[in-house]
């Protein structure tokens, strides 16, 4: 199975974007303190909505997206597919 883009859920957040995201920020700012569940939950619903719109802008874009091959004479042009899991 190819790999695939995945955003994320909160019963489903290991090995998404939005965990990636969060990583990045953890990365940044260093591991923010403990917090109530709720606010983590909080956090984690807005990396979730930020990975998904990065997956769907990608989706709907992904002709921008092109590859070109010269090989010799030959060229050809492809484009990517994306594979999202949801």
């Amino acid at each position: 199975m190819p790999t695939q883009l995945y955003a994320g859920t909160l019963a489903d957040f290991n090995d998404s974007m939005a965990q990636a995201i969060e990583n990045a920020l953890n990365a940044l700012m260093g591991t923010l303190p403990s917090a109530p569940q709720e606010l983590v939950n909080d956090r984690r619903k807005l990396f979730i909505a930020i990975a998904q719109g990065v997956i769907n802008h990608l989706q709907s874009k992904q002709a921008a997206m092109q590859i070109d091959f010269h090989i010799g004479s030959d060229h050809v042009t492809t484009y990517p597919v994306l594979q999202v899991r949801t």
